[in-house]
């Protein structure tokens, strides 16, 4: 019995002895955090916090409208209301007053090729104030609105240091009378219309007339400055079915040419009109269109047909 005691004395020793040198595991201790993790909270924070706006934003629509509404209303009535060029204007005019106090104001304009256009609407144009400082003038611009004017085809504008500036003006070349209908235009070579004002100082012009004359007039009025004959009867050129041309003489004669070959038909009536009198007779028309023959209509509607010469 004892034996047995002493055995389970020793084991329950040993056992105790095994607890008590037995290392037990510890519990971890909370670390620091480190700088990522302190950026992520950070970003976290922040998105909570834009979310948190989008949401107050979409919550009110109305106060962000409104908001938007404000802002652009004022806006516009600093524009509307002149501010903002008053503003730039007083800013521009204090830039350039020392320029203007040192001498740099324009004193002298000229004007040079103004025959047709009024000097009045040039300075307008122009729109340079004497007195204002040169380095304001914009020769561009004052070209520009030079150009606008009827009779001017180009424009150059120099500033000349200290104080003037000088215009040369290259007008337009009034070429005819174009009548169309009830108006009466100044036209150019091209056929342009150049201006509706003034036409009675151009009496001396060609007068044509018709749909598409302006276009295509150059041609026959050239060649009718080399008959004489002709040329002192002409009262008007006439274009038919923008097609060929009739010719208006004095004595209420009308001669038709025709499509092609016109210049030769000039030569023609030129002959008949020095050489046969023909103006000198009843005649109201002159029908050149015939290859074979001339066909002269009376005032009182009889028609002659004339065989035409053969030319050797």
């Amino acid at each position: 019995m004892r034996s047995v005691k002493a055995r389970d004395a020793r084991s329950e020793k040993s056992a105790a002895s095994g607890r008590r040198g037995k290392i037990l595991p510890r519990a971890p201790e909370p670390r620091a955090d480190t700088r990522a993790q302190r950026k992520a909270k950070r970003g976290a924070q922040s998105g909570t916090r834009a979310e948190g706006e989008r949401r107050l934003a979409f919550r009110r629509p109305i106060l962000v409208l409104t908001l938007i509404l404000i802002v652009a209303g004022a806006a516009i009535g600093l524009f509307a209301g002149g501010h903002v060029a008053k503003a730039v204007g007083r800013m521009e005019a204090a830039m350039v007053a020392p320029f203007t106090d040192a001498g740099f104001a324009v004193r002298t304009i000229t004007l040079a090729g103004e025959e047709r256009t009024a000097t009045d609407a040039a300075y307008a144009a122009l729109a340079i104030g004497k007195g204002g400082s040169i380095f304001s003038v914009r020769p561009d611009e004052a070209r520009a609105r030079l150009l606008m004017l009827p009779w001017v085809a180009d424009a150059e504008v120099r500033r000349h240091l200290p104080d003037s500036v000088s215009v040369r003006l290259i007008e337009k070349r009034p070429f005819a009378l174009w009548r169309n209908g009830r108006e009466l235009s100044i036209v150019e070579r091209s056929g342009a219309v150049i201006t509706k004002a003034g036409t009675e100082r151009f009496a001396h012009l060609p007068l044509i007339s018709g749909a598409g004359a302006p276009e295509t007039a150059a041609p026959i009025i050239d060649a009718l400055t080399r008959q004489k004959a002709i040329q002192a009867r002409l009262q008007g050129i006439e274009r038919i079915g923008e097609r060929r041309w009739d010719l208006l003489l004095s004595g209420g004669v009308t001669v038709r040419l025709p499509e092609e070959g016109w210049e030769r038909q000039l030569s023609d009536l030129e002959r008949l009109i020095v050489e046969k009198g023909v103006l000198e007779r009843d005649i109201e028309v002159i029908d050149l269109r015939y290859p074979d023959s001339y066909v002269f209509r009376l005032h009182n509607g009889d028609s002659r047909p004339v065989p035409r010469e053969r030319r050797a």
